[in-house]
């Protein structure tokens, strides 16, 4: 596998706080605790953690047990071994739980976590990497589909649907039933008829089965296929982390407005100096979901008093004697998330994409009101995978890949220069010009000559207009031959690398790849992304 590096402000939608924070980091150093490009800043980090050890052993047993449910590899249960030392430290990640892996930005992570992890041990840090499951997230539109490539290269998206399915649910709890059956059925369908593509669809029907839950079905995939790599995976929706977690609910809860104004200030901090907030804030801003009757609903501060999305109304008193009677009814949001992981964890690193490297410029003052420490935060790896078609026809075009992202008919164009005449047309018009007024003036000198050849002379005019207009047509049918040949070029180019205007990373899933080149295409990708870039990787296997 080849892997060209590519700067990441050539790619599309790229946002001015990510792109400094890759090139430019003093610009957006008031935001973040550590720079993910010093590697002082890991051990700096690790310092500053408080773990418990009796934290440390209870957390663990449960990931023992968790990891046991998934049928985690041996590898995985040294890493746990690991973790239980006094002297190891977390590099974490996290992600939906998608369809059959989800988008296949959620593998890189992971492997971006492993062999960070991995580097960070091999230095003197004892560390070990872990995947957290996002399995109380309510979104299930979201997260029930998974876009992949047809056996012709067009994208197909399949699509999850349950009625049965309670609104709100915390998607970790959603149990798959018979509705699954259709789904894997399609992807039966879909997938290369291929020795890797059938191995890996026994390995999805043997998570994804009826009596699983979104949540299980993904940590057992995820547990198979990074098998070689010690991940850890970590499910938060159980009751017992969310007891250990209670501390920090209670501190969203007891400083609910202080943490609103909080927010507040770092986004005009953030307007300020230029950048955007990935999260909206308000003054009735509140970190907590309650998780009643299987539903997962959000709360706002509101003239002392918390009020659900769906009206009700608590004074913070009831939700203290809540909280201290069932922690697990308490969910995070998306900014205190990080803050209730890493009371779990012993976390050094955080590794994650574009968005989650901005929410946590906003995320840094929950950390500093609760948690007192931050993480490094690491970008993922972030690729594309360069198929032979696509490689074959960027040599036939001389194209490069941000050539890609200009799409429509300005890809079509750039096309067209390298294989169609512009200025054939032109050249038709002009000669058909020339020669009609050829023949005027062939018969006029003619007429004075001889007028008998008069007549002769049109009708060789007539001859000789007849095969140029033969030859345009000809040549305008090879035209409309190569600019179809141009149109399936292009749209080849667009499914494989930018479909539907998306990163292929963010669209296609995980499987899409692995069905395509195999078992060894995620040992193939840890070898050659390196683990510290501040580019897009181009793969070529």
């Amino acid at each position: 596998m080849e892997c060209h590096c590519i700067p990441q402000s050539q790619l599309p939608h790229t946002t001015r706080l990510f792109q400094d924070y890759l090139e430019q980091f003093p610009n957006v150093s008031p935001f973040y605790s550590y720079s993910p490009h010093d590697p002082a800043s890991f051990l700096s980090a690790a310092g500053k953690i408080d773990y418990p050890a009796t934290r440390r052993q209870a957390v663990v047993s449960i990931l023992r047990e968790q990891n046991k449910g998934f049928g985690a590899s041996s590898a995985t249960f040294a890493s746990l071994d690991r973790l239980e030392n006094s002297d190891s430290v977390a590099i974490v990640t996290g992600q939906q739980v998608g369809l059959f892996s989800g988008p296949a930005f959620g593998l890189y992570k992971a492997l971006s976590t492993a062999l960070l992890a991995r580097e960070l041990t091999s230095h003197g840090l004892d560390a070990v990497p872990v995947f957290w499951l996002a399995t109380e997230d309510h979104d299930l539109e979201e997260i029930s589909h998974c876009t992949i490539q047809d056996r012709d290269g067009q994208p197909r998206k399949l699509v999850y649907g349950n009625p049965s399915v309670l609104a709100d649910a915390p998607v970790g709890t959603v149990r798959l039933g018979d509705a699954i059956q259709p789904v894997l059925e399609q992807l039966s369908g879909l997938l290369p008829e291929s020795d890797a593509a059938s191995e890996l669809l026994r390995m999805v029907r043997d998570c994804y089965r009826p009596e699983a839950t979104l949540g299980s079905a993904f940590g057992a995939l995820l547990a198979r296929l990074f098998s070689d790599f010690g991940v850890i995976l970590l499910d938060p929706y159980d009751a017992r982390l969310h007891e250990m977690s209670a501390g920090v609910f209670r501190a969203a809860l007891e400083s609910a407005p202080e943490l609103a104004q909080d927010l507040m200030l770092r986004d005009q901090q953030l307007s300020g100096a230029g950048y955007h907030a990935q999260v909206h804030v308000t003054e009735n801003t509140c970190l907590l979901f309650l998780i009643e009757n299987g539903q997962r609903t959000g709360l706002r501060w509101q003239d002392g008093r918390f009020v659900s999305s769906r009206g009700e109304s608590f004074q913070p008193e009831q939700l203290s004697q809540r909280l201290k009677a069932h922690p697990e009814s308490f969910s995070p949001n998306v900014l205190l998330r990080p803050v209730m992981q890493d009371l779990l964890l012993p976390t050094a690193a955080y590794v994650g994409g574009p968005s989650e490297v901005a929410y946590m410029a906003q995320a840094s003052v929950v950390y500093q009101r609760i948690l007192r420490r931050m993480p490094v935060i690491v970008p993922r790896a972030s690729g594309t995978i360069l198929d032979p078609a696509s490689n074959r026809l960027f040599g036939k075009y001389e194209l490069s890949f941000p050539d890609v992202f200009s799409g429509g008919q300005e890809l079509r164009e750039k096309l067209a220069a390298r294989l169609l005449p512009a200025d054939l047309a032109a050249r038709f018009e002009k000669a058909e010009a020339h020669l009609q007024e050829d023949i005027k003036q062939i018969r006029q000198s003619l007429s004075r000559l001889d007028p008998t050849l008069v007549d002769a002379a049109s009708n060789s005019g007539q001859k000789m207009q007849y095969q140029l207009s033969h030859l345009e047509k000809k040549a305008f049918a090879a035209l409309q031959k190569r600019s179809d040949q141009i149109e399936r070029d292009a749209m080849r180019l667009e499914n494989n690398l930018f479909p539907g205007k998306h990163l292929q990373e963010r669209l296609y899933g995980g499987i899409n790849f692995l069905a395509r080149y195999g078992p060894s295409f995620l040992q193939a990708l840890s070898e050659k992304l390196p683990v510290h870039s501040t580019g897009h990787h181009l793969l070529i296997p």
